[in-house]
């Protein structure tokens, strides 16, 4: 062993620092070669008990070593500001003879990088900066130099210098993209490494083929299930095991009571009196008395009591997992072993979720979070279904998803969703973001329970809901009993006696108000002062009147199918009894699809809903008809600085049967003075919708009855002349390609050209294409050569289609020239023909629904040169 001994005269390393090592995980000659580097470098070493199981003298330790943040007193030690550090901290100390930063030694798994050194090579400066901050922001470090700590090298090819270093000297690094950062980052979690490693990184693959599945994550193992399958199984008992003898005992000198929601039988009971015995534990029936708590739910007078005096609250499949390894666990470490929310997550009750390419126990742990948020799984992916979960994006559900507007999403917005008792919104990136070869299956499992948020909605004290309930009965405010007891019903449900009275009295739809909660409960952390404060009622009171007109739009709202959460009516439930149908001089656009898709021998499959209406038969009072037409508008202004007229305007023809979008996806009448080529106009074009005038929606307006579209045609023979496109051959071509003109293209579209990004993206998109923008580095090129299916209808608009080229759309720019070298680089390595076109090449081929290309639109530097 190294001699670490500080020679006389010299100030020991760990002078005036006080340490204590949990032994979980650690082997013997590990945890005594951590203490013995301790004392000899001036520390002091106070002994962890395993037979009590916590920390004694938490207060006077300075630093905690451990291979995990999975121990009792964990986060009692950061509220103390105690240094908790993996035992890598120990030896990276001795080895500068200097006390580094604990932060990059932390196991906190929000610290996702804490084990990661990087170096970056030759990148741009930005770049560098940017990773190089990221890296020290979660827990990791950066290297300047390429020494044989760094564990992972930044790169952008094999050219660089660094990289052949590295491999000359066979250094034990990861030689990655700088793409693997940054979709750490997006995801916020450390995913493989694999598909980014240098010197042939997988998403650089064209032919990379199917994405690999994930290997199931140790981290639900024994955790999928909230209820457990099978009785709970005794740890074996083998003669010599010094680990589990220092570990930390699951039960011994604890008192464990059970809640009655666990409806146990007799003998079932007995089993585990008789394994928390044998581990040296107790039974006890009074909360008061148990050092832990297992229940079902997160609610009730014992649960709450438990959980406010901070004692150990899990499930009974947590208890199971401490008989099978006698060891402590946290309960929040893994979803399935702390009690559900009785009603679920506010806002689930009304989604219907299905999964995609997750299989075997991970399969089986989505599902059972999906009920536990209070959602209905589905194993069958039908149109009605509203998300769709999945790993990755290349599977046949994804696909039906686009077409029916289904939300994708990874498991992260569900499991987060989850740990934070609230429904996240989809407008973060992070739960839309798919990176390219990852099966995201591989870092399931890794949230962890919310405890702040876990109290507010379940166990806090509720004072200032209190205070809400307490002045609104006591000023005897008129009308006012009623709307507080539905709207403060959800946040402090499962949280007092209070609560769990207003709950057994209010029952039923009226409990599910996420808007009106979020708006009355504001700082719900903030504690006031007595109950019988008139302040605290002035506030309570003043809130309640500022949120009256939102409880009347709610209540109003609550009234509509569908309720808030969808703005009333789902478009889903209306275009579903139309499914099927034709329109007038037009089939509905409708998607027709019904299909399996299996994967490892378990369902996962897509089906379709199309219920026929029922003919003649009246509308109920109060409802609105089925939507016989969905209509887009470019470029009318008849509303414009109006959005009282247009509210309105838009009901009035709601309830003749015409729903006017938003969006382009779907749509039956595109309605325009003249035709334009308006991101909505060419995006929706792809749908081969009927082209009408502005007059078409006049007449409707004025005759409060819906003309036939025949009579309003849009005609713009100056457009067709300019363009050379006949629309009603346009059209025709639009039924045969039904959305998939580009299908299997991959069309780059550089930053700053004109009209914006994300509106050729939409264009691409719109017609089955995907679009990727071009920085002129590195990506992960999706591209392939194309191949024709004679046998599909869309075949014959695509003829011109050479298949081995790489279409760029850019700018009549110098600026972009060192784009285009690097394009041609890049199609050229993947054997593919660069072309660079302006927009005026995909605008055409979108209105004009059939692959086709002139020398007028492609770019180089001759051109542009010569034109300057």
């Amino acid at each position: 062993m190294e001699d670490t001994t500080m020679m006389d005269g010299d100030q020991p390393l760990f002078e005036d620092l006080t340490f204590t090592i949990i032994p979980n995980g650690l082997s013997d000659d590990h945890f005594h070669k951590l203490a013995d580097h301790v004392v000899r470098n001036g520390g002091t070493l106070i002994p962890f008990d395993a037979d009590v199981g916590r920390i004694g003298k938490l207060s006077e330790i300075t630093h905690i070593i451990s291979l995990t943040s999975d121990f009792p007193d964990y986060h009692a030690a950061l509220d103390l500001y105690v240094n908790v550090v993996k035992p890598a901290w120990i030896d990276a100390c001795l080895k500068i003879s200097k006390v580094k930063n604990p932060r990059a030694f932390s196991p906190d798994p929000a610290l996702f990088m804490n084990e990661v050194i990087i170096c970056c090579g030759n990148i741009p400066e930005g770049d560098k900066e940017a990773i190089a901050g990221g890296v020290l922001a979660l827990g990791g470090q950066h290297s300047g130099a390429l020494s044989k700590q760094v564990t992972h090298l930044i790169a952008l090819g094999k050219e660089d210098e660094r990289v052949k270093l590295a491999m000359d000297k066979r250094l034990r690094c990861s030689i990655v993209l700088p793409h693997w950062f940054d979709d750490c980052l997006k995801l916020g979690r450390r995913i493989s490494e694999d598909p980014y490693t240098l010197p042939d990184p997988e998403i650089l693959d064209v032919e990379a083929g199917n994405i690999r599945p994930a290997r199931a994550s140790p981290l639900i193992r024994e955790a999928i299930a909230p209820e457990p399958a099978n009785d709970p199984v005794p740890p074996p008992t083998l003669p010599a095991e010094p680990i589990r003898s220092r570990a930390i005992q699951a039960f011994k000198g604890k008192s464990i009571m059970l809640g009655d929601d666990l409806q146990l039988n007799s003998r079932l009971k007995g089993v585990i009196e008789g394994l928390v015995q044998a581990g040296g534990g107790q039974m006890t029936s009074n909360v008061d008395a148990a050092h832990i708590y297992v229940c079902n739910y997160r609610a009730g007078a014992d649960y709450i009591k438990a959980s406010q005096a901070k004692k150990d609250v899990g499930n009974l499949s947590w208890l199971y997992f401490m008989i099978a390894h006698n060891a402590w666990t946290n309960p929040m470490r893994r979803m399935m072993h702390y009690p559900r929310p009785p009603d679920g997550i506010s806002g689930f009750q009304s989604y219907k979720i299905s999964i995609s390419s997750y299989t075997g126990e991970a399969r089986v742990y989505l599902e059972n979070l999906v009920k536990a948020c209070g959602a209905e799984f589905t194993k069958t992916f039908k149109q009605d279904n509203t998300h769709l979960i999945t790993a990755h994006t290349q599977s046949e559900k994804c696909e039906a998803a686009k077409e029916w507007n289904v939300h994708v999403v990874n498991h992260l917005w569900l499991e987060e969703s989850y740990a934070k008792c609230k429904q996240q919104t989809l407008t973060n990136p992070r739960y839309t973001y798919f990176p390219s070869r990852t099966n995201l299956g591989e870092v399931l499992g890794q949230t962890e329970i919310d405890r702040d948020a876990v109290e507010k909605f379940f166990f806090s004290k509720a004072r200032k809901m209190k205070a809400v309930k307490e002045a609104a009965q006591q000023d005897g405010v008129p009308g006012s009993s009623a709307p507080v007891s539905r709207v403060t019903s959800d946040p402090v449900p499962r949280s007092s006696p209070l609560a769990e009275k207003t709950r057994r009295t209010k029952s039923g739809p009226e409990l599910a108000t996420p808007s009106a909660v979020r708006r009355i409960d504001g700082k719900e952390n903030e504690t006031p002062g007595t109950t019988g404060s008139r302040g605290a009622k002035d506030r309570a009171m003043l809130k309640l009147h500022d949120a009256a007109p939102d409880i009347a739009k709610f209540e109003k709202e609550m009234k509509r199918k569908g309720g808030v959460i969808h703005g009333g009516r789902r478009e889903r439930d209306a275009e579903a009894g139309e499914k099927g149908k034709k329109t007038k001089g037009r089939e509905s656009v409708g998607s027709k699809r019904s299909f399996d898709e299996v994967e490892d021998n378990e369902e996962d499959s897509v089906d379709e809903i199309s219920p026929e209406p029922a003919k003649n038969k009246k509308v109920k009072k109060g409802k609105l008809p089925p939507i016989k037409f969905r209509m887009l508008l470019s470029k009318d202004e008849r509303w414009a600085n109006n959005p009282d007229k247009e509210s309105r305007d838009k009901n009035k023809m709601r309830e003749i049967g015409l729903f006017i979008m938003d969006q382009n996806k779907n749509v039956d009448i595109l309605c325009a003075p003249k035709v334009v080529r308006t991101r909505k106009f060419v995006t929706a074009f792809a749908s081969a919708p009927t082209l009408v005038s502005t007059s078409y929606l006049d007449s409707a307006l004025k005759n409060n009855k819906l003309p036939p579209p025949e009579k309003h045609p849009l005609l713009d023979r100056e457009f067709e002349k300019t363009h050379g496109i006949r629309l009603d051959e346009a059209l025709e071509r639009a039924k045969q390609n039904k959305k998939h003109l580009l299908k299997n293209w991959t069309i780059f579209v550089t930053e700053a050209v004109s009209g914006g990004y994300e509106t050729f993206r939409d264009i691409i998109e719109a017609n089955g294409g995907q679009c990727s923008m071009w920085k002129g580095r590195t990506t992960n090129v999706t591209a392939s050569k194309r191949t024709i299916d004679a046998s599909n209808e869309v075949s014959q608009n695509q003829e011109e289609d050479e298949g081995d080229v790489l279409y760029l759309v850019s700018e009549k720019k110098k600026q972009e020239f060192p784009l285009w070298k690097k394009f041609r680089e890049m199609a050229e390595k993947h054997d593919m023909i660069p072309r660079i076109v302006t927009t005026e090449w995909l605008l055409f081929v979108a209105m004009a629904q059939y692959v086709h290309f002139d020398s007028k639109w492609e770019l180089n530097e001759k051109v542009v040169n010569a034109e300057k």
